[in-house]
């Protein structure tokens, strides 16, 4: 649960929030920085469901610091996949999308990281 919750609306949503605040910063009205950001928010998901997954398949298999690289490289991948098929008519190089799927999907691994028990062994130790 709280993976999901995680990769699903905190990794997105922080995403959103720096791409309106970015667009408010160069002087984009409010109205056209809350578009971006919602537009920004829905882009995100497909991301955000197949990082979230890889994560949970790389939980107990991968230790925390090459689970989170992992993690970083599927969600720079699918995002760039994303936003070229989507949006490679309107941007040439989304090179800036590349590095926000890469940050918020790392920085989402690492939040979903079980801090309480400690990691558990892939495979249990056999009698």
């Amino acid at each position: 649960m709280k993976r999901a919750f995680v990769f699903l609306i905190v990794g997105p949503m922080a995403l959103a929030l720096i791409a309106s605040l970015v667009m408010i910063a160069t002087g984009a009205p409010p109205s056209v920085a809350w578009l971006v950001a919602v537009a920004q928010f829905f882009l995100t998901l497909p991301v955000a469901v197949v990082a979230g997954s890889v994560d949970g398949l790389l939980a107990r298999a991968c230790p925390i610091p090459l689970r989170a690289s992992l993690v970083a490289i599927v969600g720079a991948t699918i995002a760039y996949a994303v936003a070229f098929a989507l949006l490679g008519w309107f941007l040439p190089a989304p090179d800036l999308l590349l590095a926000g799927g890469a940050v918020s999907m790392g920085a989402c691994s690492l939040l979903a990281r079980d801090y309480g028990g400690g990691q558990r062994p892939a495979v249990a130790a056999g009698p």
